[in-house]
Parts: structure tokens; sequence; C-alpha cells
């Protein structure tokens, strides 16, 4: 659980990165050229030729994060109180306990498609996965 909100932490701070910020970067393509589309995103990963002469584009991002795999220290207090002869004492004792965070591994994915009309232009997009953001 710990290393669960660590990671979510990191991601929540690395820039703010969003759907709503991706969904924004891919609507500035709409209209534009397939060559521009492929000069910039690169070669698509996948083709698809329609039967109305559209075709469609796909690009896929996989990644593994690894969180964990660390020891850290903790300091555990005990609180005591007691009686001994006729007097009485109260105290506390501190002990460091070593602890081990696991390993954890996420898979972060994004596909996205963009449909180009008749003339070689974009027009429309598609995407999924839980890793669709950006800054």
């Amino acid at each position: 659980m710990r290393g669960l909100f660590l990671f979510l932490l990191c991601v929540g701070l690395c820039g703010c990165a969003t759907t709503a910020k991706y969904e924004a970067k891919l609507n500035t393509w709409v209209g534009v050229s397939e060559d521009a589309l492929i000069a910039s995103w690169g070669v698509p990963d996948k083709t698809y030729a329609t039967s109305s002469g559209k075709k469609a584009v796909q690009y896929v991002h996989k990644e593994t994060v690894r969180t964990g795999g660390y020891t850290y220290t903790t300091p555990q207090t005990t609180y005591s109180s007691g009686t001994i002869g006729d007097k009485s004492y109260n105290g506390t004792s501190t002990q460091y306990v070593t602890a081990i965070e696991p390993v954890q591994k996420y898979k972060l994915s994004c596909k996205t498609s963009f449909v180009i009309d008749n003339s070689g232009k974009v027009e429309s997009w598609h995407h999924e996965g839980n890793d669709c953001v950006a800054e």
C-alpha cells in the first residue's frame, strides 16, 4: 500500500500530466496532413485501410514502472508505567524496526489512433489506456 501511495504521489507531481491535456494535444492534429503527423510521431505501429478509402494509423506506447525494493527503518515507541516496590514509574522506549518495501510493477500503456480522410488529412482520433497523458 505504501508503494502504491509513493508511486501515485510521484506520478501526481511529475508536471501534472493529464488525459485532458493529452486530448488537447490530439485536437491540434485534426486537419493536419498525414505526412506532418508521421514526421512528428514517427512511423505508425499499425496501419489499417478502410473500404471507404480512409486510413487509420495507430501508435502504441507500453512501459513497466517498478517501485519499491528498498529497506527502511521506522521508530517504534513503547509507553509503559508501573510500580516497583513503593515507587511508580512512567517511561518510554524507542526501537528502530527494519522493514522491506517489496518490488511492485505497474504496466502503463496508451494506444492512439488517427483516422486519415481521403484527402490525406487527420479527420479524428481515439485513445485508450492508463498512460494517455500529456503535460
